[in-house]
């Protein structure tokens, strides 16, 4: 990963780590229908009450596992197979949450000072990752200290995917009337420099690349002109 790459890290860790949070929290919350000393003080229907939110937690729980296997790469068809559906119902089931999560992630790739508002900062995501590690230092067998959170950086090739997508993104906003033309105007900046980023990594390695110098030539002088406007 970059250096100047804002300390992100892939797509994936990004998915993995919400997947794990919520996990722990549907650990946590299940935990308290465990204990059976305070049975006789209950009231009717309080584990009844206490149950039924953990359906909906758990139907989260699924969504963002599918969620990560199609971000690192699992077909429909296995998720159908897995969920004992079809492929397309599997599709059709999930498949928005994984465009939406794609998008918002994109979008905090490109304005990182914006991360937060529309899905977390890689900071914070730091910060979540270190409370999941004690999260499972407390929980773990003392013998396997194996079990952990690790964040996976990006690679050049999935910068490079990302570029494609997020180029592809603002083709299709152009016409969007709920995006303003200043929120436009930031992605485009934000995608120009996450080339010029790339393009200087790849320089660094191939310093004869001709067509590279030229591709990172072109994204300097746009994000000038940007700038200007």
């Amino acid at each position: 990963m970059s250096a100047k790459d804002s300390g992100m890290p892939s797509e994936a860790s990004f998915a993995r780590l919400a997947l794990a949070e919520h996990a722990s929290m549907l650990a946590d919350a299940a935990y308290h229908l465990v204990p059976t000393t305070r049975d006789r003080d209950a009231r009717q229907g309080e584990y009844v009450a206490a149950a039924a939110p953990l359906v909906a937690a758990a139907r989260r729980l699924l969504e963002l596992a599918v969620m990560f296997e199609r971000i690192k790469g699992t077909s429909w068809e296995q998720v159908g197979i897995d969920l004992s559906i079809s492929r397309q119902a599997a599709h059709e089931r999930f498949g928005q949450a994984e465009r939406d999560f794609r998008e918002r992630f994109l979008r905090a790739w490109l304005q990182p000072a914006r991360a937060d508002e529309v899905l977390v900062s890689a900071d914070r995501l730091t910060h979540m990752a270190d409370r999941l590690r004690t999260y499972i230092a407390s929980r773990r067998d003392p013998d396997d200290q194996s079990a952990t959170i690790q964040l996976e950086p990006m690679s050049d090739l999935e910068r490079s995917t990302l570029i494609a997508r997020a180029s592809a993104m603002l083709k299709a906003l152009a016409t969007d009337q709920q995006i303003s033309d200043s929120d436009r105007h930031e992605m485009e900046l934000g995608l120009c420099r996450r080339k010029i980023e790339l393009y200087e990594d790849l320089a660094a390695q191939d310093s004869e690349n001709t067509e590279l110098r030229e591709a990172l030539a072109g994204a300097r002088a746009r994000l000038a002109e940007l700038r200007s406007s």
